[in-house]
Order: C-alpha cells, then sequence, then structure tokens
C-alpha cells in the first residue's frame, strides 16, 4: 500500500491487536492506523491468504473494536542483536466493521490525532498547530466518506468545486456591482 495510494492519513498508535487467522490467534501491535487500515507489528509470521478478524484494543474503551481484515502487505524486519526471530509489519485493509465498533473507531482516531505529539523544534509550533488542524479535517472528512458511502476523493472534489463555485460567484457579483 504506497502512500500514494493511501485514501485515509494515517496516525501513530501503540495499541494492542489480536488477529483471529485460520492458523490461530496472532497478538500484535499496532503502528499506525486509519479509518481503512493498519500496520500491525507481530512476532509470527502470519499466513494469511484470506480474510480474517482483527481486534484492536482501544484506550479508554471496555472492548476491543473488531474487523474484518485482509493482508495487503507484509514488511519482515530482522531483530535486534540477542533475539533469534524476526519481526513482521502486516497492512491490512478493513473490510467490515460493526456500526458501534466504527463510531468508537472514528473517536478514538480523531482523540489520536488530536493528542499526537508535536515533533520538531520550538520554532516549528504553528506548523504543527497547522498539522493537526489537516489532521481533525481530515478525519472529519474521513467520517463523512464512511457515513455517507462516498469516496474520499469524490467529497474532496466536491468541496473543491463548491469553493471554486462560491468565489467565481463573488467575482462576478463584485463585477457586477462596479458596471455603471
Amino acid at each position: 500500500m504506497d502512500k500514494c495510494r493511501r485514501e485515509y492519513a494515517r496516525v501513530n498508535v501503540s495499541w494492542p491487536a489480536s488477529l483471529f487467522t485460520a492458523a490461530g490467534l496472532i497478538e500484535g501491535r499496532v503502528k499506525n492506523i486509519s479509518i481503512g487500515g493498519a500496520l500491525i507489528n507481530c512476532r509470527r509470521l502470519p499466513d494469511l491468504e484470506e480474510a480474517f478478524h482483527v481486534a484492536i484494543d482501544v484506550p479508554d474503551y471496555l472492548f476491543p473494536v473488531a474487523a474484518k481484515a485482509k493482508q495487503v502487505r507484509l514488511n519482515i524486519f530482522d531483530n535486534e542483536e540477542g533475539s533469534t526471530s524476526p519481526s513482521y509489519d502486516l497492512a491490512v485493509l478493513f473490510l467490515d466493521m460493526f456500526e458501534e465498533d466504527r463510531k468508537v473507531f472514528h473517536e478514538a482516531i480523531d482523540r489520536a490525532f488530536r493528542t499526537q505529539p508535536a515533533s520538531g523544534v520550538e520554532e516549528e509550533k504553528d506548523s504543527n498547530r497547522s498539522n493537526r488542524i489537516d489532521n481533525n479535517l481530515l478525519v472529519t472528512v474521513e467520517k463523512l466518506s464512511t457515513d455517507h458511502g462516498r469516496s474520499f476523493k469524490d467529497l474532496l472534489e466536491e468541496a473543491l468545486q463548491d469553493l471554486i463555485n462560491k468565489y467565481e460567484q463573488k467575482g462576478s457579483d463584485k463585477d457586477q456591482s462596479l458596471q455603471p
């Protein structure tokens, strides 16, 4: 899943996850997540030819969020010295989720975006604030996309076209008021 092909913005997290596969349970940790998918680090090599279920322990919620998912990419990494087994980063796409879980998920991701620590030096504060606002805007558009069953791209294109129409209308109103 290349960055340019992602439909939703991702936020870095460290949430426990459990993958329920035909080969058994695989425990892991979510490294980053979006409304559409996640990157999960695990110690066992998953054999995921078919869709599977994943449960993610979301902070401040009693029950994990469950989703049907499929593997879209698998990266293998050598571990630190002294460890004999590699680790695996599994990129998954969420296929299906109960509506109540989806709402909890939206809230948790929105909260993670808002509370994600700002990176960089002190003079980048305004830039970081702007990035958090941008992330909040992306999360809002993602919610609209999910709630209305329309693609993220379609909603953005429609919003941009509305802005263009608005400013073209203001420009023509201004031209008309200048005419004698």
